[in-house]
């Protein structure tokens, strides 16, 4: 637990986790006029210094009631730091309160689309995600994702941060619960192309998707529902 008497605040990771999630809560609220992850002013709770069985966690997760950040291993610096990761941690949550997206195959891809999209639109100055917070030697294109180019600047699934760009090179396998982190590139770059349309633009598009998130989209939704 975090705290001081006099304002002054010397934990960086700290500083950081509160600060990004108080960014993500202002988009939510001023952009969709929606209070708090769960809609209703719930609590927005965020742990760092998270380790996984002792060891430091190349991770950050949402679990269903708060944010988790690991302070890097191999591929990350202290996750804290990235506005757009918290972005994504928190857009989670209001998947799960509104369409709560079923973690397997193409739901659970969208699931991870739309917290990347949204992500994205709380650090809106890019097309990237984890920029700030990966490592180099890792990830050589330095980000972890790229809506705007989802291959990364790789050429197949064992380059780190490759993803199916187009439906025709979705991953059909069974590894990630069906390959939800790795196909959800395919509706990153469909949300990138709506966006960067100039009939539309992010504010329209941020708007569309986020309808279509918490009126149209239930748990079993498919890609073709979200085309829809």
């Amino acid at each position: 637990y975090v705290s001081s008497t006099n304002n002054v605040w010397n934990n960086p990771k700290a500083v950081s986790s509160h600060y990004n999630a108080g960014q993500s809560y202002e988009y939510f609220r001023a952009t969709f006029n929606r209070n708090s992850i769960n809609g209703r002013g719930g609590n927005v709770i965020s742990f760092f210094n998270v380790t996984d069985g002792g060891q430091q966690m190349d991770n950050a997760y949402w679990n269903g009631e708060a944010m988790f950040y690991g302070n890097g291993a191999q591929a990350f610096q202290p996750l804290a730091r990235g506005l757009d990761v918290a972005g994504h941690e928190i857009s989670h949550g209001v998947v799960q309160n509104s369409a709560n997206l079923r973690y397997e195959n193409e739901s659970g891809a969208l699931n991870e689309s739309f917290a990347d999209i949204f992500g994205a639109m709380i650090d809106r100055d890019d097309w990237r995600m984890g920029e700030d917070v990966v490592r180099t030697t890792y990830f050589p294109s330095g980000a972890l994702r790229d809506l705007s180019n989802p291959h990364n600047g790789g050429t197949s699934l064992s380059s780190p941060g490759y993803q199916p760009r187009l439906y025709s090179e979705r991953y059909t396998g069974t590894q990630d619960n069906g390959g939800v982190h790795i196909n959800s590139g395919i509706t990153n770059y469909a949300f990138y192309l709506f966006a960067t349309n100039s009939a539309v633009g992010k504010d329209i598009a941020e708007r569309v998707f986020y309808r279509a998130l918490t009126t149209y989209l239930v748990a079993s939704s498919r890609f073709i529902d979200l085309r829809a």
